[in-house]
Parts: structure tokens; C-alpha cells; sequence
């Protein structure tokens, strides 16, 4: 199904980590706000960590990847920019600053996929 909907993002070895970061944000994003909203517990918070070290090891495979396959351009170094730096940075903020730039993290990583399309 995946396969028939979007041919060029399964035939591309780069933009199948955008799609396993995307689906890992997700996960990420609900534990936070499972934590934010009932317990924060340390093993969920090593848990949400571990899930962002995956998100961003996501993001490096795939500018390593589309840079041996293709070029990369200046919005995908700046959108893997935005989760090295401010992500984490907001984790000081308010808890729930630092769920919409997560969830602007979300938001940008498709725009990963329309580069790499158009």
C-alpha cells in the first residue's frame, strides 16, 4: 500500500529515514505529553531521550544517505538544524513550548520529502 501510494519514497534509500523519524517523532510526542499531563516517571524520561537520540540518528543517516545519492540542499541541513539545536534547548522552556517545537518538528519533516519529490 505505502509502496503504491508513494513509489519515490520507497525507491529512495534516503527518504525512508525520514519516514522512521517521522514515525518516531510521533511516538516521542505523545510520551512527552503523556508525561507532561500524568507521571514523569525517570524510566519514561530515558525512554523519550532515547527516542530523540533515535529521531536525530534518523536525520543524519538520511543526510549522509542523500548525500551520496544526491545533493543536499540548505532546508535539509536547516531542518536537521532545527532538531540538534532547539529542540533540545527548549527542553528548559515551558513543557508545553517544548511540545510545539516538537510537534513544528513534525510538521517539518514531510517538507524533507517535497524537496526530495519536486
Amino acid at each position: 500500500m505505502f509502496a503504491d501510494v508513494f513509489p519515490q519514497v520507497s525507491e529512495s534509500p534516503s527518504l525512508i529515514w525520514v519516514v522512521a523519524a517521522i514515525i518516531f517523532n510521533i511516538v516521542n510526542v505523545f510520551m512527552g505529553l503523556y508525561m507532561a499531563f500524568f507521571k514523569k516517571e525517570p524510566r519514561l524520561i530515558r525512554t523519550h531521550l532515547y527516542l530523540y537520540i533515535t529521531i536525530v540518528t534518523c536525520l543524519v543517516l538520511f543526510l549522509v544517505m542523500n548525500g551520496v545519492h544526491s545533493e543536499n540542499t540548505i532546508w535539509e541541513y536547516l531542518i536537521v538544524l532545527y532538531f540538534i539545536t532547539l529542540v533540545p534547548m527548549s527542553r528548559k522552556w515551558d513543557v508545553l513550548i517544548h511540545a510545539l517545537i516538537s510537534i513544528v518538528g513534525l510538521i517539518l519533516l514531510p517538507l524533507l520529502i517535497l524537496l526530495q519529490m519536486f
